[in-house]
């Protein structure tokens, strides 16, 4: 089956990331490092490092057509 990419580079605001949080069929990605991720994310972010996206992207957003936000900076 093919493979359907679209990419956005829309940007969205911290204020409307965190009044989305928990949203239903919205992903928020955190793509830095686990470490990193483990020292502080946003509540109920996925970790799914920039060098792991092609490997387990598949795994951690099964669903091809929900929103994603990635971030990969502070989040405070």
């Amino acid at each position: 089956m093919p493979t359907e990419v679209v990419r956005s580079s829309e940007e969205v605001s911290w204020e409307e990331v965190h009044r989305r949080q928990g949203e239903k069929g919205l992903a928020i990605v955190d793509v830095l490092p686990e470490a990193s991720y483990q020292s502080g994310h946003i509540p109920g972010a996925l970790s799914l490092p920039v060098a792991e996206l092609r490997e387990k992207s598949p795994e951690i957003l099964p669903d091809r057509k929900q929103e994603i936000i990635v971030y990969c900076g502070s989040f405070t």
